[in-house]
């Protein structure tokens, strides 16, 4: 759901994933890479084309935010090899990424399942290969307390995991990121060790991926 921002969480991917596979000699190489927008994808297809000059196709799809989803055959016959490249992508549920597949024609016709087959598990390796991520709505948020509350508030911070940023002055202000759906949990819990005394402010929302400090 979005929140009041208009900002939707989503799956990607955070480093690109390959695969290769052979079938009836001809060399399949798929690749699974994050993008952020449809220029970067295209940019990126025409580095893939010119790395691979000599394959007989470079099909691909590509998931975007915002409900954007493109996919190629790229002279194979129609729905053999963008429909399941996008079928994979559709599949996990994973935005802003960009599969492709490029395949060094062996010189045996695989007819229209086989390339289905083909082309689809040349995605699904690739996919396998890369780390699929999750990006949240995370808020940052300023809290200033004193020295002596600061030792009331420090251990539940870092119980939770929440990276912070400490500013000592003449008091002490903690800078939190955290997933935003636990912010008023968050401002409760120190408004209670507190007293009331704390200063909470929300400084933020964005869309990132969150990764607490481990224990």
């Amino acid at each position: 759901m979005p929140d009041s921002q208009g900002l939707k969480p989503y799956q990607t991917v955070r480093k690109s994933g390959e695969s290769e596979i052979v079938i009836s000699k001809s060399r399949f190489l798929g690749f699974c890479i994050p993008v952020s927008s449809e220029a970067q994808a295209q940019e990126t297809l025409a580095q893939l084309r010119k790395k691979h000059v000599d394959a007989r196709h470079c099909c691909y799809a590509m998931r975007l935010t915002g409900g954007i989803a493109r996919s190629s055959d790229d002279g194979e016959p129609s729905g053999t090899a963008g429909a399941p490249i996008l079928s994979v992508l559709s599949g996990a549920n994973l935005d802003n990424v960009l599969c492709a597949v490029v395949r060094y024609f062996g010189g045996v016709l695989l007819g229209t399942g086989g390339l289905v087959r083909a082309y689809g598990k040349a995605a699904s390796e690739a996919l396998e290969h890369a780390e699929i991520v999750q990006i949240r709505v995370c808020a940052r948020v300023a809290v200033t307390v004193s020295y002596s509350a600061y030792q009331l508030v420090e251990p539940l911070i870092r119980q939770k995991g929440y990276p912070a940023e400490t500013d000592f002055a003449e008091a002490v202000t903690v800078t939190i990121l955290l997933p935003a759906e636990e912010c008023d949990a968050l401002a409760s819990a120190i408004t209670d060790k507190t007293d009331g005394s704390a200063k909470i402010e929300l400084l933020g929302k964005s869309l990132q991926e969150y990764r607490p400090n481990t224990k």
